[in-house]
């Protein structure tokens, strides 16, 4: 017979009460009872200003056993709210499966199903991404996010395509939680990290309700935060880009000055004018290899947050909403 496993749906918010409220709705729609999965959810409280309503406290759920709302000391953006989440379910709650999604609906939580499908075909041994195949964006923010994926790929020689929209099994949590990059960017550092993972095509849907925390310079610094994830690669490819150039400088000097000595074709001053700029280029492109590879060897250097370590200095309390009472906990 077929053992019950258990699923916990963790969910990062700032200030999004309202999405949230029709999203646990569409996600007690998800029908997994044929698959003997249960489920409970996880919101991580990335210190909101407002106040948790009285209509999603008193709400009654059909499938979800506990609704459980951890509130973060301080504001900390929701890359860090999803691995201080992923800790304290590691250490705290008993489960067979995690499911990582955001809060506003963009994640159709009926594709959830699919992701456990996948997950099964794969012996839960395989972190499972969704891919975006769709995005229900303008066409500005399509036409810089196809920028920053172009960037990305430049800098760091990698492709990335999806977002926090996952399934995680428990047996790979153990090495999640200690991936140092989850701090900063956490689908860039699980990619990172080489632990097995599948990606599946699964098209974004429009917002519940109300509208995004990010402002643009919000997505550039998130954009920013999963390059950064690759930064001593980046700095690497950086270098080896400036010794090309320099490269390329040393073989145009000897070009100029062989045109200067060896031939007629120099007008008077030339060869001065195009060595200065040559020399002045650089030794500007010098200086930024030098101030790269300081910044490599620090990075490698520094010691970085651990979650499974750190995550609990930022831990205020727990509030769980079950069918029958609320209880809050420090």
């Amino acid at each position: 017979m077929k053992r019950e496993q258990h699923l916990i749906i963790a969910i990062p918010s700032l200030n999004d009460w309202a999405a949230i409220a029709k999203l646990l709705l569409l996600i007690d729609e998800v029908n997994l009872e044929q698959e003997k999965i249960s489920m409970e959810v996880l919101i991580i409280d990335d210190c909101s200003s407002e106040s948790i309503p009285d209509s999603l406290i008193h709400q009654w759920y059909r499938q979800i056993q506990t609704v459980n709302i951890l509130r973060l000391r301080r504001n900390l953006g929701h890359q860090r709210a999803i691995a201080i989440g992923l800790c304290y379910i590691y250490e705290h709650l008993k489960c067979d499966l995690v499911v990582v999604m955001d809060g506003d609906g963009e994640d159709n939580p009926f594709e959830i199903e699919r992701l456990i499908r996948v997950s099964q075909a794969n012996n839960h041994k395989k972190i499972i991404f969704a891919r975006r195949s769709k995005r229900s964006e303008g066409r500005i923010f399509k036409f810089f996010y196809f920028i920053y994926q172009k960037l990305y790929q430049l800098l760091t020689g990698k492709v990335l395509a999806v977002g926090n929209f996952s399934l995680l099994p428990y047996s790979l949590l153990n090495n999640v939680v200690v991936v140092s990059e989850i701090w900063n960017h956490y689908s860039s550092a699980l990619h990172r990290s080489r632990l097995p993972y599948v990606e599946v095509n699964i098209p974004r849907t429009k917002r519940l309700d109300g509208y995004s925390q990010m402002n643009f310079v919000s997505l550039i610094t998130h954009g920013l935060s999963s390059i950064a994830v690759y930064g001593d690669i980046v700095g690497t490819r950086i270098l080896l880009t400036i010794t090309v150039l320099l490269l390329g400088l040393i073989v145009l000097s000897f070009i100029v000055i062989g045109i200067r000595l060896l031939t007629n074709l120099a007008i008077p001053g030339w060869a001065t004018y195009v060595m200065g700029l040559l020399i002045i280029t650089a030794c500007q492109l010098i200086l930024i290899g030098t101030i790269f590879s300081l910044i490599i060897l620090a990075t490698r250097n520094s010691q970085s947050i651990i979650p499974i370590r750190d995550y609990h200095f930022y831990l205020d309390q727990k509030m769980s909403l079950t069918k029958d009472k609320t209880s809050l906990t420090s």
